[in-house]
């Protein structure tokens, strides 16, 4: 599977060190680390919000070689620290507005408006003012917003920091959708290790660099390094390290229900 991103020797003020991270087509890429490793940073540079010279490539294409235009309809971002103040006074007018300024048939504006509101369950607040909605809704109409021209790859940052267990199950559903059926390239920072679980590859950033890369549950086995960056482990994870070192299971094992069926054998 091609590369559909690149980074490559990255330096950026003190925060990053000849940083280089390769992501391939229709990958679910997690990257977390200790406050102030840059991961906010990182989605920023990858977005084009800040300027590094040469070092990200997208197709094999270096990103200044992009017009902006042309680099929105690719790249679809969202990040939570970001103002989520919005254009329109309402819901649909503010996704309608994307669909209208692109080249779309009116028939298939609808239907992925249509898709789209169903999907993140936004049908009764279509007629709402967005900017009155509460943050976590706020951030699953970003999310809509970044996704509705479908590009390439979607960033996200740190979107389900403040949500329930429920919200931020249902986030993940979708990224699982976009992934598998809009093939669809996802990059998202967390600080929340078991949200790293359902991706293809996590990786560990601290002092510019990345210390972990792999499977989420083989780098999650490394809890000594996590600890050391002060990284807290998922209950269950933690709980399977602990009884992998007394031989009570083999494999980590996340589903509580699961873990008790394997120790009553």
């Amino acid at each position: 599977m091609e590369n559909i991103m690149e980074i490559e020797n990255l330096n950026y003020k003190n925060i990053f060190k000849n940083f280089n991270i390769s992501i391939k087509k229709n990958q679910f890429i997690t990257i977390s680390g200790p406050n102030k490793c840059g991961k906010t940073t990182l989605i920023k540079i990858l977005d084009r919000q800040i300027k590094t010279n040469n070092s990200i490539k997208l197709n094999n294409r270096y990103l200044e070689d992009y017009n902006i235009k042309d680099l929105k309809e690719r790249i679809g971002t969202v990040i939570f620290a970001d103002d989520n103040s919005f254009l329109f006074n309402t819901v649909e007018e503010e996704l309608m507005f994307l669909l209208d300024n692109k080249d779309i048939v009116k028939a298939e504006k609808i239907k992925r408006y249509k898709e789209i509101i169903k999907r993140f369950k936004l049908n009764k607040y279509q007629n709402v003012n967005p900017n009155t909605l509460y943050k976590n809704l706020q951030i699953k109409l970003k999310l809509a917003m970044a996704i509705i021209l479908k590009p390439d790859i979607l960033l996200l940052d740190d979107i389900c920091s403040r949500m329930s267990r429920k919200e931020t199950t249902e986030i993940h559903d979708i990224l699982k959708y976009l992934k598998e059926e809009e093939k669809m390239t996802v990059i998202m920072t967390t600080d929340n290790l078991e949200e790293t679980i359902a991706s293809d590859i996590l990786y560990i950033v601290s002092d510019g660099n990345v210390l972990l890369k792999g499977k989420p549950l083989d780098v999650l086995e490394k809890d000594n390094v996590l600890n050391r960056l002060g990284l807290e482990l998922p209950f269950m994870m933690d709980l399977s390290v602990k009884l992998r070192d007394y031989d009570l299971i083999k494999e980590p094992e996340l589903d509580m229900d699961r873990m008790v069926d394997i120790l009553w054998k």
